[in-house]
């Protein structure tokens, strides 16, 4: 799986920051740059794990191709593909399919 990524030179999505707090006071140009400062930090929080999750789905992924490749002989392509379609016989996600590889040591039967 691979990540999507905008060019260095892209700054990151604006975040909409209210006019007003919750008593109807206008904010001060401090208060609106943590705000903005604040939904940056959480989209980033949030992009981060859901890097991080692909890296680990990613890496069981490979790791269940290298045990099917030395199983059945297979060369890399041709192992994600006995993966991939068993996934869609199975009817399961690709990366659940392969941590289930991963803690077998095979591929569970059609």
């Amino acid at each position: 799986m691979t990540a999507v990524s905008r060019p260095e030179s892209e700054s990151p999505p604006a975040v909409e920051v209210p006019a007003l707090t919750p008593s109807g006071d206008a904010l001060t140009e401090t208060e609106k740059f943590i705000l903005e400062m604040l939904g940056r930090l959480d989209a980033a929080d949030t992009k981060t794990a859901h890097l991080e999750l692909a890296l680990d789905h990613s890496r069981n992924i490979g790791a269940a191709v290298g045990i099917l490749m030395a199983q059945h002989g297979l060369q890399q392509a041709d192992a994600f593909d006995l993966l991939r379609r068993t996934s869609q016989d199975l009817n399961r996600k690709l990366y659940e399919l392969a941590l289930a590889v991963v803690r077998t040591g095979e591929l569970p039967h059609r």
